[in-house]
């Protein structure tokens, strides 16, 4: 089991985000995590072809 934990400052667990369950298996949250960060590195070339690597 893989998880996420935020905690406060006196070392209190403040939520918790289950990203593989006991059976090594991703979870709603990890493939939303994967497919927020697909689309931001895709922006990210897109905007990156359309300025840096344009042809003159």
């Amino acid at each position: 089991m893989l998880k996420l934990v935020g905690t406060e400052r006196n070392g209190k667990v403040a939520d918790e985000l289950v990203l593989l369950n006991d059976n090594d298996r991703p979870t709603k949250a990890l493939l939303g995590l994967v497919a927020l960060e697909l689309t931001f590195d895709i922006a990210l070339a897109c905007v990156l072809a359309k300025t840096i690597f344009k042809k003159a």
